[in-house]
């Protein structure tokens, strides 16, 4: 909604083919224009089977993933982007992930600033995910070394890249070329859908909150449970360990069943009617890479949160206002227990949590900075671009590119 008061927005997507008219209909109530191509590797069986075998080659050639092949080779590959725009001209074109970087040349041509929304330092999170595989040592080394060449090769073929941590900021401004800009802006909260509320239930409660399909948050919830929560119990046995978010895997579920101080949430419609009755947020997270988003919006609600410094890694978060760091288990519990064991000092510790969210991740420090700067951005590169193609008709603003989810 930000981009919106300084750009007119075209939205550029892919569907199957039986969901493009209810995606471009919710999509126009957010943006100007949607584009939405249908998906030519969900075509038919065939069809998919055909790209699954063309990305193995794919894969090994490059050492990227089927998502890499699907959205950069198949979906938004630049022949096919170019026959979606036409004639259109965009002043800045923003792209989610690197995946589909082979189209910023074709749109830089036509005098358009083309930035990525890196989201993450993927190769990190790749590293990770071999990790809960199981995949280590050299063969571990190997892959994550492709990942991360193929990525940072990616970087260079943009004018600008958006990290979304300063700890990120700082890695990626090593790597750019010159005249390459990079921005900082951290994931905002929209503040009236996470007001503060925080009213902790008793027995206390204490959460973990993530997406539970996810192997390394299923991993850390683990970790609560077996590491923090023991320790807890044999002060307050009548404290409750909540693991809150979708999908959770089979292990925990049996967690929720076979133990009466767990509960297993699974999706939750309304998480903040959740979150706002817990005493103290669990933040275990080991590596330093990505934005934990779930911190934040358990801190807008007023949640006093015990974490790992990895866990807020360059999100300009202050220790001691809402946030407790530490870095083993022993001390995580200390945390909680000094959270649990006095209300005064919890109820100081939830307002600071509160308004330091309130200062470093509102919408205008957020989003609303972003935006301005890719105004800015956009306006300096049409000032130095010389084109002699009319502009005609109206400015477009950008087409925006979005990373889907590729289901085997």
């Amino acid at each position: 909604m930000a981009l919106r008061e300084h750009f007119h927005i075209t939205f550029l997507t892919f569907a199957e083919s039986t969901q493009r008219s209810e995606i471009s209909k919710r999509l126009k109530e957010v943006c100007d224009d949607a584009e939405v191509l249908p998906s030519a590797y969900n075509r038919n069986l065939l069809s998919k089977a055909f790209h699954r075998l063309s990305s193995i080659r794919y894969q090994q050639q490059t050492g990227l993933k089927l998502s890499n092949y699907v959205i950069g080779q198949v979906e938004f590959n630049p022949r096919r982007v170019a026959d979606c725009l036409g004639n259109g001209r965009f002043d800045l074109a923003l792209f989610e992930y690197f995946h589909a970087a082979d189209c910023a040349p074709l749109l830089q041509q036509r005098g358009c600033c083309c930035v990525l929304d890196m989201h993450n330092v993927l190769w990190q999170s790749f590293a990770k995910q071999l990790d809960a595989k199981g995949i280590t040592g050299e063969k571990e080394r190997g892959a994550v070394a492709r990942y991360r060449l193929a990525e940072e090769s990616a970087w260079e073929k943009f004018d600008a890249l958006i990290a979304i941590s300063a700890g990120e900021r700082d890695y990626v401004k090593t790597k750019v070329l010159d005249g390459q800009r990079v921005l900082y802006a951290p994931m905002g909260v929209p503040l009236d859908d996470w007001p503060y509320s925080w009213s902790p239930a008793q027995p206390p409660r204490l959460a973990y909150y993530g997406g539970m399909g996810s192997p390394h948050n299923a991993q850390d919830a683990r970790r609560c449970y077996e590491e923090i929560m023991p320790a807890v119990w044999r002060v307050i046995p009548e404290a409750e360990f909540w693991i809150v978010g979708g999908n959770p895997p089979p292990d925990l579920c049996a967690l929720g069943r076979s133990n009466p101080n767990v509960k297993v949430t699974g999706f939750v419609q309304n998480v903040q009617d959740v979150l706002k009755t817990m005493s103290v947020l669990l933040c275990p997270f080991n590596g330093t890479y990505g934005f934990r988003s779930r911190v934040i919006e358990a801190m807008a609600l007023g949640v006093p949160v015990v974490a790992t410094a990895d866990a807020v890694y360059g999100m300009d978060l202050e220790n001691g206002r809402g946030l407790i760091l530490c870095q083993t288990s022993a001390e995580l519990t200390q945390g909680a227990l000094r959270l649990l064991e006095n209300a005064d000092f919890a109820k100081a510790e939830s307002c600071a949590a509160r308004g330091q969210v309130e200062q470093k991740y509102g919408f205008e420090a957020s989003y609303g900075r972003m935006a301005k700067e890719l105004l800015e951005l956009a306006q300096a590169n049409s000032s130095s671009t010389v084109s002699s193609a009319p502009r005609d008709g109206q400015r477009t603003g950008r087409p925006i590119t979005e990373m889907n989810e590729i289901r085997g």
